[in-house]
């Protein structure tokens, strides 16, 4: 049986949706649901008191504090703790596979060549450094076999977030500012690519890291320019300089006064792109999602006026400019 952690998030309820397609059997928990299945894996006795009346052969751990998140704490309870819980449990309950999903923000900073799973790690925030100690636990844990997926931000036409700012600036035709020409290179992971990775995941013992991620990194400048075309928006981009605009936006993160952290306004100014032929190869398949058609998808979606009554959860609901309000009314 196969237990879903997180399952009532943005990567979970997929995955529900997912094994239930391929009558796969399954049981869910998450801290924000009713009953029984209301568990919050931060609190070890509760964790340990549902494993005990479950016989549970297989997690998917995508219980996780996100990026956004105002909390160090929250993000080192549920990204390293709760995941720390659930190696003790699968290890004393003999849990045949374990798998986690970690993130790009394990990697901040200006990469000229693409990032490979060798490559070191260069955190620059509480959520990068928890899945950095998160993966650790894993690798260094007595787990029979596990996978660690490494993955860009996840897309799928009902993505919002921090999204929505872009968003709303193309479909009310607003100056776009992009830093430095905007030649730098930026990779997303459409859901259902990673859904079918997951699934195929199950089957395949292992311990073993993945990069994963959509084959077409593209430049911050083309993406933006596709994404303008394809409503045929009046927007255009200016370039400038950044002489200290990220850091001050940082700053004001801190306070809450902007949305976009330091991980966010890194992938503004830096290059990253991530190599993947390492699980493409192990798993004999390839992503089918670019990122520009991802992104096109997700902001058409976000035009129909029915749509944005079904935003949920916080990766799928719009997110406040904040002190950006002042960039879209002045552009």
């Amino acid at each position: 049986m196969i237990l879903v952690v997180g399952a009532n998030g943005f990567l979970g309820s997929k995955l529900i949706r997912e094994l239930k397609k391929k009558k796969l059997k399954f049981f869910k928990i998450d801290k924000s649901l009713i009953g029984k299945e209301k568990v919050d894996i931060t609190n070890y006795k509760s964790l340990e008191k549902f494993f005990n009346l479950k016989k549970i052969k297989v997690i998917i751990n995508c219980a996780c504090e996100p990026a956004t998140s105002k909390s160090k704490k929250n993000i080192f309870l549920t990204n390293v703790i709760g995941n720390k819980n659930l190696i003790n449990l699968s290890e004393k309950k003999n849990i045949k596979k374990y798998i986690f999903f970690s993130t790009s923000a394990i990697w901040v900073k200006d990469y000229k060549n693409y990032v490979t799973e060798k490559t070191k790690t260069s955190p620059v925030e509480s959520y990068g450094e928890s899945k950095v100690k998160a993966e650790k636990d894993i690798i260094y844990s007595k787990l029979k076999s596990w996978t660690i997926f490494r993955i860009p931000m996840i897309v799928s036409y009902k993505r919002l977030g921090i999204l929505s700012i872009l968003f709303d600036f193309i479909i009310n035709n607003k100056k776009i500012p992009i830093i430095n020409n905007g030649k730098n290179l930026v990779q997303f992971i459409h859901i259902d690519d990673l859904s079918r990775f997951v699934i195929k995941s199950l089957e395949i013992n292992e311990k073993q890291v993945y990069n994963l991620a959509s084959n077409e990194a593209v430049t911050l400048k083309k993406l933006f320019l596709n994404l303008i075309k394809s409503i045929n928006s009046k927007s255009k981009l200016i370039s400038f300089r950044d002489y200290g605009l990220t850091y001050i936006l940082s700053i004001l993160n801190k306070i809450n006064l902007s949305p976009l952290n330091i991980y966010h306004i890194k992938m503004l100014k830096f290059s990253l792109a991530m190599k993947t032929n390492k699980i493409t190869k192990r798993y004999k398949m390839q992503t089918k999602i670019k990122t520009s058609t991802m992104l096109i998808a997700a902001l058409k979606n976000y035009m129909k006026k029915s749509s944005k009554t079904e935003y949920r959860t916080e990766i799928t609901s719009p997110i406040k400019m904040r002190i950006i309000k002042l960039l879209y009314y002045l552009l």
